[in-house]
């Protein structure tokens, strides 16, 4: 019973989550608005990015990842929205996980890489991505 009613709680406060973030991330990658995109990133947030070795922790290097990226023609991100998984960490938080695949012109030729991500966001904050972890899937 205890855990029963932990659930219940859990699904409570899942249902007065706004999980949005995730959508905004998305459209501002495919429209390129790299200002909305990179100030969508806490001033503390960690960024395992999709293609970069290194954990990007500071604000200059989360914004020259995504000026890049941005930087290549025809890029974008489709989101598999089947896959997508909210979970409510307390009451002004949450994650988002699942899989999405970024593409990009490179050559005259579309390049696809599917990839596996988990955010996590705050709700009290109008830089809510206090992590992101991104990576392809192995072939």
């Amino acid at each position: 019973m205890g855990l029963s009613l932990f659930l219940k709680s859990v699904k409570y406060e899942s249902l007065k989550m706004n999980f949005n973030q995730l959508d905004n991330w998305i459209k501002y990658i495919n429209t390129g608005e790299y200002d909305n995109l990179v100030s969508m990133y806490s001033t503390e947030a960690l960024l395992f990015a999709t293609f970069d070795s290194q954990p990007l922790d500071t604000p200059l290097l989360i914004q020259g990842y995504f000026k890049g990226f941005l930087a290549k023609e025809g890029s974008g991100v489709e989101l598999n929205s089947s896959s997508v998984r909210h979970v409510a960490l307390g009451d002004s938080g949450y994650s988002s996980t699942g899989l999405y695949t970024f593409f990009f012109k490179e050559d005259g030729q579309l390049i696809r890489h599917a990839a596996r991500f988990t955010f996590i966001f705050s709700q009290d904050s109008s830089a809510p991505i206090l992590h992101h972890h991104s990576s392809v899937i192995p072939a």
